[in-house]
Formats: structure tokens, sequence, C-alpha cells
């Protein structure tokens, strides 16, 4: 009998506690009721557009070449931007393998195995050393200060299948994010998915596209606009090659001096992007 008095009292208390925090934490502390309604409309306000994050309900069947193509489309005929931009240089170490970054995989489990190639594909590069970190599925797809983050969920219709968001400080980055749309792709070939996982992560590295018209010819790598992504899986040399250019290569700066004895001596420094904050 006592035993259970005591585990009556017991839940009692925790209800007590837990109605306590979400008085204070989840509805701003109401004084009357007013103020309680507002609270839990805000709650469920937000409950929805949580839903609307995870909820793949509301999707395309799937999506034609000709419509992949178009989401790409900017109008013109031209080739993409040579412009880079580089991670800030604490993340960098170009004697010693290029730039150093964690990616943190917020991907739910459908996302996985495209991941895993593309990262796979883009470590063929002797300018990036990858740390991967699986973490909890993030449909809000958070910043990070210092990280990668690579998430899926369903943004809507917006127009693009996949995005990256890179914060600059300085005109260096400091934190990047790659979205994949599930509005778009959930019923997306594997083709479609594989090429946008590529495209959004070569964008984190800082690499600009290399032909921003999806109807001119393939060029055979992720960060070239297509409508037929089947022919640009992964990142090509052409990119390969920017990654070393930004990372790995070095100014030397020389200098000579004559000694008292009349000996000259010739100094190289390496300069380890000191251009970077």
């Amino acid at each position: 009998m006592i035993s259970k008095a005591i585990s009556y009292i017991s839940t009692v208390v925790l209800v007590a506690i837990a109605g306590f925090f979400i008085w204070k934490y989840a509805l701003g502390a109401p004084e009357n009721l007013a103020e309680t309604q507002e609270g839990l409309g805000d709650i469920i306000e937000k409950a929805g557009e949580k839903w609307d994050e995870l909820d793949f309900t509301n999707v395309l069947d799937g999506l034609g070449d000709l419509e992949f193509g178009d989401l790409f489309h900017e109008g013109d005929d031209k080739p993409g931007s040579n412009t880079t931009i580089s991670w800030k240089s604490s993340f960098i170490k170009p004697n010693d393998g290029g730039l150093h970054l964690t990616i943190l995989n917020a991907l739910d489990d459908t996302w996985q195995d495209a991941f895993a190639v593309a990262v796979s594909d883009w470590q063929e590069s002797d300018a990036l050393q990858l740390t991967i970190e699986r973490v909890e599925v993030d449909p809000t797809c958070k910043r990070v200060e210092g990280v990668m983050v690579v998430c899926n969920a369903n943004f809507g219709d917006k127009g693009w299948v996949g995005i990256n968001e890179n914060e600059l400080k300085d005109d260096v980055i400091v934190s990047s994010v790659s979205k994949m749309n599930e509005f778009y792709l959930n019923n997306a070939d594997d083709a479609q998915r594989q090429f946008t996982m590529c495209h959004e992560l070569g964008h984190g590295y800082g690499l600009p596209h290399t032909d921003v018209n999806p109807y001119n010819k393939n060029l055979g790598n992720c960060l070239d606009y297509t409508d037929d992504p089947d022919e640009n899986l992964d990142p090509g040399e052409v990119n390969m090659s920017k990654l070393r250019n930004m990372y790995l290569n070095s100014e030397r700066l020389r200098s000579r001096r004559v000694e008292s004895d009349g000996t000259i001596v010739e100094t190289t420094q390496i300069l380890a992007h000191d251009d970077r904050q």
C-alpha cells in the first residue's frame, strides 16, 4: 500500500514539474486563459510547420529529363564562372592535404547511398581531406560554424532541386549547408539524385559552375548544368584541378642577402594562403 502511494505521489510530482516547464517555456508563462490559448496556438502552428518539412506526400511523382533541365535553366548560353571561393585559412594546410573539412551528414536513410558515392568521388581529390560525421536527421538544416551540413527535406515548389548556401566572412567560407529538396527529388531517378548531391557538395568546397546552360553539350562533371545527369555524375578533372589550385598551391617568396664575408644567402618562403583571414 505504501509503495503504491509513493508511486502515485511520484507520478503527480513528475506531472506537476512537466506542467510547469510547459507553462513557462513552451507557452511563455501565460497569466490568463487567453494567453494560454495563444501559446497553444503557436505550438500547434510550429508543429504543423515541422510536419510540412517531414511530409513527403506532397511531392512530385518524378522528373523527366526536360523538367530537370528546366530547373537549372538560366536563359542564356554561356560558360560558368571561374571564380572560386575558398574556406577560411585555418581549415587549409597546403602542404598537408589541402582543405581539412568536416561534413555533418544530417540526411535520412534514403540519401545515404548517394551521399556515400558523392563523398567517395570528391575524396579522389588530393586537395580534400574530409571527415564525415553522421548526425541526427535535421530537416531544418541548421547551420553549424566551421563545417558543411548536408540535409534533405520537403522545401516545396521553390524551383530548385538542390541548393548550397555558403556563409562568408571577409570573403572566405566559414560554414556551409547543402540542401536536397524532396519536393522534386523524392521520386526522382537515381541519376538525378546523384547529380544533385555531387553538385551541391562541390559548391560547398567553394567551386563555381562549369556551364550554366543545361542544353549545351555535357562536359562530364557534376557542376555542369544538364538535362541528362547520367553523363555528369562525378566531379571531373576540371574541378579536381580547381581544387588543387585553391587548396594546394602556395606562393613562394624569394629574397637574397649578402653576409659580411661576402657570402650570398638566398631564402625561400612558402606563403600558405596568408591572404585569407
